[in-house]
């Protein structure tokens, strides 16, 4: 047996303790008080002890010398009385003032000095029992609905009368003293009460009980008879003891029995009291058959249970509903094509108005011609990360490159090169950065730098759906100067591809893995484009050439060439292994080996310093390919080839058969030797490397890293090196006051102009890929006729609310998981958002504003609605008050406020399989506590019971169910009872209070609010490009 379970078995033990033990010490009190006090003596009862000597007794209505008056009940746990409503002191003798609503225990006791009671607001009758107006009897009621004060005389539960009584004779006789009667019955106890007043002071009271209520409708009277009737006098009261009146104590105690009646005609409420014992005194005495009376009745009620009254069938859809629904259909419809036709006259929907020509005048041209030359300069770049020691990636990294010129950054995988891209180009990059980067001699803040350069990434992020016209277009609405006319613009578009050998296919999407679309060689020159479009002084490319063909690759480097030729651009771009022709197109060349500077100067001028150095590229030998070659290191610690020229010959031959020379690989002073030893190596290069990978020794060093040394070494002692010195020191001494600033004076669009054109890019992508969205539509249209059918004209009974309990709930989770799509569309727009901002596109605020109009208004805002336009007429669901516009509201409030919270997860969470996950636990805890599966008031854990408040699908559910249940009347057949229930009732009973609905909404609202902002903010903070 548990703990709990014996507490609950020792509860009446301990009262039954010490109801015996108050017995005791009270019947011990009273024997020696009566000891004490009394003697008899010659008949006569005599004082033994002066009255100050002892306290009385406490009362207890256990012992024998203490009663409960108006036959109230004793409880035997505490030997209190419970007094009847309206009575109140030890002995229930008293009359209460205030209200019956207040509870017995709350009521003050009527004073004795005053004839009256005081009552509150709405209450009346002698001890203010009863009600006078409707809103008095609303404690009664579920909060949040509204009570009745019946008081056409006729009991349905329990209900309170008072009474003037008319006989004549006992009217002159009392001489002015008012005589009135209390009459109260319940129903379900079949008992009743009758008070008699005589100037407002309880004379004597009656107990009736096995009482029958019976109810003549044709005739509009009531008859209640009940078959025991026990009465007493309240001693030294008028006609029971008062002095000079008669005493009918002993007539009441013994002669009254019953059956007494009690009869009204409810029209004029005439009513009266009759008992045969009592009817024969009043017919002696007072010549009357009866007691005569006129009364006030009143009984708090719910209006559904007032007598007669019928609920109206349920109601059908009516003309007023029908034309309801439609004209939202209509206006649902009206605000679609609106939008459409709104966002289709967005520049990016346009057609191509211009054609391209050699001769045109392009109007603002002088905006377009290079006007603004910059010449690139960077000296002791380093770069470093902070591990368990600090480690350079980049160690002492100079170089210069002017307008018209092309600098290719080279090296091995690992040796800096994107690096120190992203570093001139000033991205946020994780580690430390030092030394200088300087545009025409002077120092550039990183955001005047970003209005000049553009930046190309390795990848392409392209939006799949759009052609390439409206990509390229799409960048130069963003980012060209506002005050440009639009026709400038697509004219600067025009020319763009045109430079770039893409304006055959500016009609093609440019498609994605799952559609086809353009070549990858054609996308990176769409990139190109989409940078090049903004006319950058310096424009940075990272490996351009990457995952590319032969011809694509030289196609994109030709048309580079042009740029830098016929344009005056700086081009600076990494490019990992090049083919010989494309080599020979470079300016400029900074060759990196394990973040070391190798070579840094002219491109062409590289063999020359290697065959300074001993290293000479073989004639019909790539000479790119050489340089990665003698710079090649692994990653991990090698050997040496060999400690001696003998072991290196060894394995050379082991490697590659027969050495077709003689001597050391190692360098040797002889520059013949040096040639041989490398013509050997490079025949050979994938066997070496192999060998190389698996012989480890705590010896630093290999092949590569002793070129990589010595070549660093010799290049900081060499005349190239004190070139590229003097030429930085020339550009700096050249500097001019044409700054940046000076030519940076234009506007790109503004904040309305971004927001149209990202939220028509949008549509445009939704329009052009429309399977999520009529998707969407479709299985939502299906589901509301499926719904529509499985509870088709739910009943207003106990059973149809359960089914409106599954019914909302089924549409707020379908609904919820729904919003699950933001998160993968998202996810895909994620990396080209990062790619657009860090490049200057537009603002966050911009994106996400759009994101929201063209993506989740219309996923999150029709769906609803046209959800609620079928469910709403076949279910037939309440139609009152304006419920059915409140219904949608409150879809497309949690539609919102939950799209934004999942969208929110998209935001704060890269990865996408982390992003579902954290999504799908908020949602299962918020459907927990939604107050379906546990009643929310019933929650005890103080872990537990404030949680509801955290979950949006309380609030939606909540409302959803209020708007629908309030104002309805449930009905129950149960053996062969007819049983009604406010629907205000149910609810209260599932923790649901029909008085927070507004609140619900307004909570709805704020949770809209409150992940708006954090959206936003985790956009703005967390999705930032950083490497």
């Amino acid at each position: 047996m548990s703990a709990r379970h014996d507490r609950s078995q020792l509860k009446p033990m301990r009262g039954n303790v010490v109801q015996l033990l108050s017995c005791l010490i009270a019947f011990k009190l009273v024997f020696a008080n009566m000891r004490g006090r009394f003697v008899e003596a010659d008949g006569q009862v005599v004082s033994t002890k002066d009255d100050n000597d002892q306290c009385p007794p406490c009362f207890n209505c256990m012992l024998p010398i203490f009663e409960c008056k108006q036959f109230s009940e004793c409880n035997s746990n505490t030997g209190r009385c419970e007094c009847l409503e309206g009575f109140g002191g030890d002995d229930c003798s008293k009359p209460l003032c205030g209200a019956l609503s207040d509870g017995n225990n709350n009521r003050p006791a009527r004073d004795d000095e005053t004839e009256s009671c005081q009552c509150a607001d709405g209450w009346g009758g002698i001890n203010c029992n009863i009600c006078q107006e409707d809103a008095a009897c609303d404690v009664f009621t579920p909060e949040g609905v509204q009570g009745t004060c019946y008081k056409k005389g006729m009991i349905v539960n329990q209900f309170h009368q008072g009474c003037d009584v008319t006989n004549q004779k006992i009217v002159q006789i009392l001489d002015g003293k008012k005589p009135q009667v209390t009459f109260s019955c319940s129903r379900s106890s079949k008992e009743c009460n009758f008070q008699f007043w005589i100037q407002e002071k309880e004379s004597f009271y009656c107990g009736l009980s096995t009482c029958e209520f019976n109810h003549d409708l044709k005739t509009n009277s009531s008859h209640y008879e009940c078959e025991a009737v026990q009465c007493k006098c309240v001693p030294g009261e008028m006609l029971c003891g008062q002095k000079g009146s008669i005493d009918i104590s002993e007539f009441l105690t013994e002669t009254i029995r019953g059956p007494g009646e009690f009869s009204c005609n409810l029209n004029t409420r005439k009513c009266k009291f009759s008992e045969p014992s009592m009817n024969d005194l009043i017919s002696t005495v007072f010549g009357d058959p009866y007691i005569t009376l006129e009364c006030e009745s009143g009984e708090c009620l719910h209006y559904s249970q007032i007598p007669g009254y019928q609920e109206p069938d349920k109601e059908k859809l009516s003309l007023l509903s029908i034309i309801i629904l439609a004209g939202t259909s209509m206006l649902v419809l009206v605000l679609a094509i609106a939008s459409i036709i709104f966002i289709s006259k967005s520049p990016i929907f346009s057609k191509p108005a211009v054609e391209l020509t050699d001769d045109e005048d392009y109007g603002d041209s002088e905006f377009l011609k290079l006007g603004f030359r910059s010449t690139l300069t960077f000296e002791n770049i380093e770069y470093s990360i902070h591990t368990d020691k600090k480690t350079k990636l980049l160690n002492g990294i100079s170089g210069s490159v002017k307008p018209g010129e092309i600098m290719a950054l080279m090296g091995g995988s690992g040796a800096g090169k994107t690096t120190l891209l992203d570093i001139l180009a000033m991205k946020d990059k994780a580690g430390k950065v030092s030394g200088s980067v300087k545009v025409n001699g002077s120092e550039v803040s990183k955001q005047n730098l970003k209005k000049i350069i553009g930046f190309v990434d390795q990848e392409d992020f392209l939006l799949p759906t759009l052609t390439v016209y409206e990509t390229v277009l799409n960048s130069a609405l963003l980012r060209l100067p506002r005050k440009l006319s639009f026709s400038a613009k697509q004219k600067r578009v025009y020319q763009v591809l045109d430079e770039l050998r893409i304006f055959d296919i500016k009609d093609r999407i440019i498609g994605s893995d799952f559609e086809r679309g353009i070549s990858g060689g054609e996308k990176r020159r769409v990139s190109i484009a989409c940078e090049l479009v903004t006319s950058p002084s310096i424009l940075f490319l990272d490996e351009p050439t990457s995952g590319l063909d032969s011809n694509n690759a030289n196609n994109v480097i030709e048309c580079l060439v042009r740029l830098a030729l016929h344009y005056n651009r700086t081009l600076v771009l990494s490019i990992h292994q090049p083919r010989s022709n494309i080599f020979k197109s470079f300016d400029k060349l900074v060759l990196l080996s394990q973040g070391e500077l190798v070579y840094s100067g002219i491109a062409s001028e590289v063999s020359e310093f290697l065959r300074n150095n001993g290293y000479v590229c073989p004639s019909d030998y790539n000479i790119a390919d050489y340089l990665i070659d003698i710079t090649f290191e692994s990653k991990q610690t090698y050997t040496r080839i060999a400690s001696t020229p003998d072991d290196i010959e060894s394995n050379l031959h082991s490697v590659g058969g027969n050495l077709p020379m003689e001597g050391s690989v190692a360098r040797k002073n002889s520059e013949t030797a040096t040639q041989r030893e490398w013509e050997h190596y490079a025949a050979h290069r994938d066997e070496l490397r192999s060998l190389l990978a698996h012989n480890e020794d705590e010896e630093a060093g290999g092949l590569g890293s002793l070129n990589t040394k010595v070549l660093h070494s010799k290049f900081k002692e060499s005349q190239y090196f004190s070139a590229l010195l003097a030429d930085i020191e020339s550009i700096k001494l050249s500097s001019t006051s044409d700054t940046i600033e000076n030519n940076s004076g234009t506007q790109a669009a503004s904040f309305r102009q971004q927001l149209v054109i990202l939220s028509s890019r949008t549509f445009k992508n939704i329009y052009r890929n429309p399977k999520l969205l009529l998707g969407n539509y479709v299985v939502t249209l299906f589901l509301g006729l499926f719904l529509g059918s499985l509870y088709y004209d739910v009943q207003n009974n106990i059973s149809g609310f359960q089914n409106r309990l599954g019914l909302f709930f089924f549409i707020l989770t379908y609904f919820g998981f729904l919003t699950f799509t933001g998160l993968t569309s998202f996810s895909l727009e994620r990396i080209i958002f990062l790619k657009e901002r860090s490049n200057n596109y537009y603002s966050p605020m911009a994106y996400y504003i759009s994101k929201i109009l063209s993506d989740v208004l219309p996923l999150r805002v029709i769906p609803p609605t046209l959800l609620a336009l079928v469910v709403y007429p076949t279910v037939g669901l309440n139609m009152i008050d304006g419920a059915f516009f409140k219904f949608v509201g409150i879809l497309v409030l949690f539609n919102l406020g939950i799209s934004l919270e999942i969208l929110s997860v998209g935001i704060f969470f890269e990865d996408l399989n982390n992003s579902i996950v954290i999504s799908v636990l908020i949602l299962l805890a918020s459907l927990l506590f939604s107050g379906l599966f546990i009643n929310t008031k019933d929650i005890s854990n103080v872990a537990f019971k404030y949680l509801k408040n955290l979950s949006i699908f309380y609030y939606a559910y909540e409302s959803l169910i209020i708007n629908e249940v309030k104002s309805l009347i449930l009905k129950e057949t149960k053996y062969g009872l007819n049983i009604e229930v406010p629907g205000a009732t149910i609810l209260s009973t599932f923790g649901f209070l029909v008085q927070d609905f507004f609140l619900d909404v307004k909570l709805l609202i704020a949770f809209n609010l409150i992940f708006l902002i954090l959206g936003y903010l985790g956009l703005e903070i967390i999705v930032v490009e950083q490497k």
